[in-house]
């Protein structure tokens, strides 16, 4: 009898863990997606998309175009990565505005991006979403030509293409 009741007990505790579980998920910000798209080649996908306010943000997955892109000249190159990634390589050209000193920067930022620029934001890789946080800010902004570079730093550095980096001085 007292074993059928651990069980019974165990499995109410089971039962409210996944709900909670889901309650939380649902509920946060960078919650997982539980349906959706996973194909890495499509990017990311976000769980609060279906719930929040759509924001037109084009995202460029192909590689070679956005070689071209930053070799053109046209577009203002922005890594959202941590400066000690951006300080080990990056994107030729590439400013630094990490996604989580957005407001401690803005300042900085708005100085050396205007609304009218073409905008390219990337991060490290397609699993990445900081570059949509920032994407998505700079539309609220009033921003109204930003990309994202879905594959990032990582797929930019596997396709071989030419990597800048920061001399750090040596102590």
């Amino acid at each position: 009898m007292i074993i059928k009741q651990d069980i019974s007990g165990c499995f109410i505790l089971l039962i409210l863990s996944v709900v909670l579980s889901l309650g939380m998920n649902a509920l946060s910000p960078n919650g997982i997606a539980l349906t959706g798209q996973w194909d890495p080649d499509q990017g990311v996908v976000m769980a609060g998309a279906n719930k929040a306010r759509t924001v037109d943000i084009m995202q460029i997955n192909n590689p070679l175009k956005v070689k071209q892109l930053v070799e053109s000249g046209t577009m203002i190159v922005i890594d959202v990565r941590w400066s000690e990634m951006y300080d080990q390589g990056h994107i030729p050209g590439a400013l630094n505005f990490p996604v989580d000193d957005f407001e401690e920067q803005e300042k900085e930022l708005l100085s050396n991006i205007t609304p009218e620029d073409e905008i390219l934001v990337y991060c490290a890789s397609v699993t990445c979403h900081d570059s949509h946080t920032f994407a998505t800010r700079l539309v609220d902004m009033g921003f109204a030509h930003v990309a994202v570079y879905a594959g990032g730093f990582f797929e930019w550095e596997e396709m071989g293409f030419e990597i800048e980096s920061r001399e750090l001085p040596h102590e």
